[in-house]
């Protein structure tokens, strides 16, 4: 919201004896109403290993190449991906995504970006928020990116998995002492599984 002020025209300006300031209508305009950032209304899904692209537009079709364009996850301050004074500022990212992000900017005149993610792991699964920001306004959209595993992984964690459900079951103690007591490592395995079995 921004205050817009104009000469009312119910005031005779001539003969009217008030302070200078009364001589303006003050009114406050949405000037925001078409500043709106546009993405997927669906998840985007993607095998791990691969590549994911990551597309989200402004409204209007207004030109972004002077703008900031952040991608980030759960904190504004750890950008997946910074566009900054009209160049990629790599060394602000954080490290997870470091050398496999890159800006598709084909369509930045227009107000379309695409964020490349390469190599997509399990941890990428989740929400991505695509953020403009101008010199008056700022908004933001958010992203689904769903990681599925490819047939071949699933084979393997379900053959694993089997293996590991049955020495747990039969012997604990030793199970555990081969992982080093990192029943987070079992546990992730067993989140994998299920992951396979209802992609």
């Amino acid at each position: 919201i921004a205050s817009s002020c104009e000469r009312s025209p119910f005031i005779t300006y001539e003969s009217n004896p008030a302070p200078l300031w009364s001589n303006f209508l003050c009114v406050l305009v949405p000037l925001t109403v078409n500043f709106k950032v546009i993405g997927p209304d669906h998840p985007i899904m993607v095998s791990a290993g691969e590549d994911a692209l990551l597309p989200c537009h402004l409204f209007r079709n207004t030109s972004v190449q002077k703008m900031e364009v952040r991608w980030y996850r759960s904190k504004f301050s750890e950008p997946v991906h910074l566009y900054q004074n009209e160049k990629d500022q790599a060394e602000q990212q954080i490290p997870n995504y470091q050398g496999r992000t890159e800006l598709l900017k084909d369509g930045i005149v227009d107000g379309s970006i695409v964020l490349r993610i390469r190599n997509i792991t399990p941890s990428d699964h989740g929400q991505f928020i695509c953020f403009f920001r101008s010199s008056r306004f700022y908004a933001e959209a958010t992203l689904e990116l769903k990681v599925t595993a490819n047939r071949f992984q699933c084979v393997s964690l379900h053959t694993l998995g089997v293996l590991f459900t049955s020495l747990l079951c039969k012997n604990c103690e030793k199970i555990y002492k081969y992982l080093h007591g990192n029943k987070y490592l079992i546990m992730a395995l067993q989140s994998s599984r299920e992951r396979c079995n209802t992609s």
